[in-house]
């Protein structure tokens, strides 16, 4: 069955269990990197907040042999878990004061984001482009996004460069950078090696991760004021930067020029058979140069 069919087929099935008083809509999503996704909307009454209930893996899961029956009641549990009863004030959007003290930034791929930047203000860097959106996490709503349009900085009488101006300073406070040494990802799996082997893997393996307090889009932690000349003292001078997706970073001391060519093949491996399309960063590796204090794509 193609999705198209299964979408609808879903849609009313969902209608029919729920009855009159619920409102079951179709929506095509456009996520990161121009992927678009198939999601459900599902609405009681006045509620003006709902989770998107996206149907992709649904229908994976039917081609895979998961019975219609199934699939319908695990999408109601999930919208009865997650989507019931939250009426919201969006009243306070327009209004620029109670908006700014929690509009952030975040990183993504500007040629694979080519269209969206269209509607959205940004500022390139090397192949990236810096986005913004308000964190909201009200009425129950965990890490939650709002995109910021051209459209509200028209209402607000901002500029991007305001915005960029009030991001430095909200997504460090509200998301600290963290970086996590690789051994303490590895955890106990490193501690079944042998010493002699734990130890010369850690010394050819001298890497870190870069993220944020919440994992999610942490690769922008590479924009907070002071954190590359930081980890530079850390590092010891140079490192290479490995885009491995939106919401990291791992950071390699540039010891042998022989590494590049390896790092890069490596990113390209990641980023087409392990990593979903919308969480690819980049395709390139960018070094760190501490003299300089400037980032370029090698």
């Amino acid at each position: 069955m193609e999705i198209s069919t299964f979408k609808v087929k879903v849609q009313k099935a969902v209608s029919e269990v729920l009855g009159q008083e619920y409102t079951v809509e179709l929506r095509e999503v456009q996520k990161n990197n121009g992927v678009l996704l198939q999601g459900l909307m599902i609405r009681k009454g006045q509620d003006n907040v709902t989770p998107t209930i996206y149907l992709n893996s649904f229908w994976e899961a039917y081609e895979g042999g998961v019975t219609f029956a199934d699939i319908i009641k695990k999408i109601i549990s999930i919208y009865k878990e997650d989507g019931i009863g939250r009426k919201i004030d969006v009243s306070f959007f327009q209004d620029f004061e109670k908006v700014k003290e929690k509009l952030c930034f975040r990183l993504v791929n500007r040629e694979k984001n080519r269209e969206q930047l269209e509607k959205v203000p940004y500022i390139p860097i090397l192949d990236l482009a810096i986005c913004f959106y308000y964190a909201f996490d009200e009425a129950g709503v965990d890490n939650g996004m709002i995109p910021i349009y051209r459209s509200h900085l028209d209402n607000w009488k901002v500029t991007d460069r305001d915005l960029l101006e009030i991001a430095v300073k909200n997504t460090p406070r509200l998301f600290p950078g963290e970086t996590i040494p690789m051994e303490d990802v590895l955890g106990d799996t490193l501690q079944e090696l042998p010493e002699e082997v734990r130890r010369e893997f850690l010394r050819k393996v001298s890497m870190m991760i870069l993220t944020n307090s919440r994992k999610t889009y942490g690769a922008c932690s590479i924009l907070y004021p002071g954190m590359l000349e930081q980890l530079a003292e850390r590092i010891g001078g140079d490192y290479y930067m490995i885009p491995s997706s939106v919401h990291e970073f791992l950071l390699v001391p540039r010891e042998r020029e022989q590494d590049r060519e390896e790092l890069k093949k490596m990113i390209a491996e990641v980023n087409r058979t392990e990593l979903p399309p919308e969480e690819v960063l980049s395709d390139h590796l960018y070094l760190y140069c501490s003299r300089e204090r400037e980032v370029r794509i090698v």
